[in-house]
């Protein structure tokens, strides 16, 4: 057999272990994998002392900021992610189909990675019907917020039981996020009213317990319309009480969490102001604390970056700075090194959080978050003895910050390929815009 690349020696990280092995690939797909191969190779890459990881898939996206679609795949590449699933959000007026569609043919002219979105809805009510025809399109999965009501983001409970139960029928996925919009407006409007100052005062604006509260009443809503749920971006270790209930039950529940919630706390808002304002907001220590513990007992089952890049500065007024910061970039490196370095996690577990539970959650595995014969060459060289510091300088996101600044770390990603093409490799960009595929996710198996 010949092949356009070998990776020989490498330490494969997959389906749960870490085996030693090499891979052949050719064209876009993996065509080989066994201990040892000794095939004619155009191309034969040691990976001696380096990990192997199956692409990253990022499920929790935003390419509408300062970052666009090819921007975004640029720093996602830089960081091992080579899928993402992009947050399409129908503002109040639009329509889901052509709002996707004009979502789906800018990604396919510009990212350099393949995606597959999710439909963020603003006006459940005008919107639910355009629903079913979503799926035809290979979109099984709707965003709802439960917070924001003076943004005019929020749906309430009436609007998300109808959306679930639409859903439900489709045997689809409702990704919610999740924290009581009409409290935590109140805690603001109450803070503001007696001169407190905001910065100070936004983790107070929007407590643990709200956040707990709301991903209860969601869980609670979806299992009565027999609807599969998606909590997004956990950020409180109040969270893992109604998380774990579901995970008990055995109900259609996934947990996702973000690195800004395993690695930053309130102390990093405290010192940046606007660039740290993220919402949920940054917490604390012993919340970083529970949602490793989240991971570890398989209540938090995927880790998306939630990026969400704005040009934001220090000196900016808090209260008026939009939410949202750069994560997808230094995702993989600070998940590695507080994960992996300081003893939080294994490492198959990270990577399966990652890469494998996300490509199962949307139906694209074992296409993509795998390493087998057949799989897309989708792939990370990974050296975790290479020690270096975060900065903006090395970061590539337009927000023209990242809250990471100044932090070293060890591990970083070598090269990135994405169905046999090299798109990074040795901190150098060798993809080019364009050339992504969309892809359709399925979310059926929830209801097997």
């Amino acid at each position: 057999m010949s092949v356009d690349l070998l990776i020989t020696n490498g330490l494969v990280v997959a389906e749960g272990k870490i085996t030693r092995a090499d891979l052949g690939i050719r064209g876009e797909k993996i065509v080989a994998r066994a201990p040892r191969l000794t095939l004619d190779a155009a191309r034969v890459i040691d990976a001696d002392g380096k990990y192997i990881f199956p692409g990253l898939i990022d499920a929790h996206v935003h390419p509408i900021y300062s970052d666009d679609k090819y921007d975004t795949s640029i720093g996602a590449a830089f960081g091992g992610v080579t899928t993402l699933i992009h947050y399409a959000y129908v503002k109040p007026g639009e329509k889901i189909i052509p709002t996707c569609e004009s979502f789906r043919d800018d990604g396919l002219q510009n990212s350099m990675l393949d995606f597959g979105i999710h439909a963020g809805l603003f006006d459940v009510a005008n919107q639910i019907g355009d629903v079913p025809a979503a799926f035809a399109l290979g979109i099984a999965s709707f965003k709802v917020f439960m917070t924001y009501a003076k943004l005019k983001w929020m749906t309430d409970d009436y609007w998300m039981a109808a959306l679930m139960d639409v859903v439900a029928q489709q045997r689809g996925l409702v990704n919610v996020h999740c924290e009581n919009g009409v409290v935590t407006d109140y805690l603001e409007d109450k803070y503001n009213r007696a001169g407190l100052d905001s910065k100070k005062m936004f983790t107070a604006m929007r407590p643990a317990r709200l956040e707990a509260e709301a991903t209860h009443r969601a869980i609670s809503i979806a299992q009565v319309m027999g609807c599969a749920v998606y909590i997004v971006h956990n950020s409180a270790a109040e969270n893992l009480e109604p998380l774990r209930r579901a995970k008990q039950n055995g109900w259609r529940v996934v947990g996702e969490t973000c690195p800004q919630y395993l690695t930053l706390t309130d102390e990093v808002t405290q010192t940046l102001g606007a660039p740290a304002k993220i919402g949920p907001p940054l917490r604390y220590a012993h919340d970083n604390a529970a949602m490793w513990q989240g991971l570890r007992e398989g209540i938090l089952t995927t880790i998306g970056s939630d990026h969400a890049p704005k040009v934001k500065k220090s000196d900016d007024n808090f209260f008026d700075a939009a939410y949202g910061a750069p994560q997808i970039e230094t995702m993989l490196p600070m998940c590695y090194h507080v994960g992996v370095n300081q003893g939080n996690l294994t490492l198959p577990t990270l990577i399966a959080a990652m890469s494998e539970t996300p490509a199962k959650t949307f139906g694209l595995y074992p296409r993509k978050g795998a390493l087998q014969v057949d799989s897309d060459a989708d792939l990370v060289i990974f050296d975790p003895t290479k020690t270096w510091t975060i900065s903006q300088a090395n970061q590539h996101s337009k927000a023209g910050f990242t809250l990471y600044a100044d932090k070293t770390v060890t591990g970083a990603v070598e090269l990135t390929m994405q169905r046999g093409r090299i798109l990074v490799e040795n901190g150098e960009l060798r993809g080019a815009r364009g050339g992504a595929q969309f892809l359709k996710t399925d979310t059926s198996h929830f209801y097997k």
